[in-house]
């Protein structure tokens, strides 16, 4: 399909700035740094949160790999203020569930400016081995970014927009007002 440019470059700008905000949140930003990737093909994460944001037109699926490591315990563990002994599976997961709600939530809220009536998916924790059916869609854009803490890999995301059909939005700066839209939190049906 086709897809605008300047769509994609807004999900693009979106996506880069939510996974920041969403992951600094509650810690220094100060100790963050973020890159972007054209892809992961060395990724050795264990697992992902899977989330999806849809229309009528398209999907845009995010995923954020990570692994449950001394280091991602201790930086959990340092933004919920506990000892890094204390961060058991519930804990751990719980938090990064929240982060992965926070950051597509927010994304929709950025996208819904430009495309009314998305829905937005709640976050599925899946294995890396299911990230090999992601090559099986037919996307329209992918792009990734790693996180770095202390100069330490610690989380990688990823985005892919897949189109049903033909996507030409207009991104306008005066759609910018946060009033006229949505908060991106979750809706229940």
């Amino acid at each position: 399909m086709v897809v605008n440019e300047e769509f994609k470059q807004e999900i693009k700008r979106s996506f880069k700035s939510c996974y920041e905000e969403s992951l600094t949140a509650g810690s220094e930003p100060a100790r963050w740094s973020f890159k972007e990737k054209q892809s992961l093909p060395d990724l050795n994460e264990a697992e992902f949160f899977v989330l999806t944001m849809s229309s009528q037109l398209f999907r845009v699926f995010i995923l954020m790999h990570f692994t449950k490591s001394p280091q991602t315990d201790a930086y959990v563990a340092d933004v919920l203020k506990i000892n890094a002994n204390n961060v058991d599976d519930d804990r751990f997961y719980d938090y990064l569930g929240e982060v992965g709600n926070a950051f597509c939530g927010s994304v929709k809220r950025d996208v819904g400016k430009i495309v009314p009536s998305l829905g937005m998916s709640t976050p599925n924790r899946l294995s890396k081995d299911c990230l090999k059916y992601m090559k099986l869609l037919n996307t329209d854009l992918e792009f990734h970014a790693v996180a770095e803490y202390d100069d330490t890999p610690l989380f990688y995301s990823s985005i892919y927009l897949s189109a049903d059909e033909e996507l030409n939005f207009e991104v306008n700066s005066s759609q910018s007002n946060e009033d006229d839209v949505d908060s991106g939190d979750l809706e229940f049906f």
